[in-house]
């Protein structure tokens, strides 16, 4: 049974501003542990062509990824809907040593507006994706498919599988695939096979797909995405 009915509930991105403050205030280094970063950058590097190419980071948090991409070579765009998160990842230039490029802007992935043009090699999700929910997943993909050059590459870090935690399971959407918290969906909780083909719906063709397994009933298996952009119009059903 839903929790609520969905036509009522608003997502609220803006939220991901107040945790970045609280994160800054106790000191940590980002949204996820050093590990967990680490993690995270051998799995996009499993995906990506060799350095140089030019990438947009979506979500990209205090910057992490966008800067130890950077560090490889690669010129790295990073945008996040979070003030405080831009801030922070803009702060971190003097302590890296990037052979590529990066730079930050404050951005709503659902819209991608400050990205012009069909001219990158590739887009990152690192854990963005599955923190848009409902209709809007469709506008983000189909904005990511825009920004891309012909035949760019789409790499898709998400959450995905069975809820096995009793009070995760407790606050999820079956019928609208949404956690709620607070009134509000917060993340989307699809299967491989539910959001490979909402990818492939946007007009990718998907290269590869993997499921890494959780570590704990606690948490949820990370899907791996690698597509790349198509010819075919969605909007028309070609």
């Amino acid at each position: 049974m839903p929790l609520m009915d969905g036509a009522a509930l608003v997502p609220d991105y803006g939220r991901h501003d107040t945790v970045y403050r609280a994160l800054r205030a106790r000191g940590a280094s980002g949204w996820g542990t050093p590990q967990e970063d680490a993690i995270l950058l051998g799995q996009v590097l499993s995906c990506l062509p060799a350095p140089p190419a030019r990438i947009l980071e979506l979500g990209s948090g205090a910057g992490n990824l966008t800067w130890a991409l950077a560090r490889l070579g690669y010129d790295v765009d990073g945008v996040d809907i979070s003030p405080t998160a831009v801030g922070w990842a803009r702060e971190r230039a003097p302590a890296e040593s990037p052979i590529g490029k990066a730079e930050f802007r404050i951005d709503n992935v659902v819209a991608l507006q400050t990205c012009v043009g069909s001219s990158l090699d590739v887009v990152v999700d690192g854990h963005c994706l599955h923190c848009i929910v409902g209709d809007d997943r469709a506008r983000c993909l189909a904005a990511v498919r825009r920004v891309l050059k012909p035949g760019g590459r789409f790499v898709a870090l998400t959450m995905c599988g069975q809820i096995l935690d009793e009070r995760m399971r407790a606050a999820f959407d079956p019928g609208k695939q949404w956690l709620v918290a607070q009134g509000r969906p917060v993340r989307h909780i699809g299967s491989a096979p539910s959001i490979c083909a909402e990818i492939v719906a946007a007009g990718f063709a998907i290269d590869s797909v993997r499921i890494d397994p959780r570590a704990n009933p606690g948490e949820l298996d990370d899907l791996v995405v690698c597509a790349v952009s198509t010819s075919m119009n969605p909007a028309a059903g070609d």
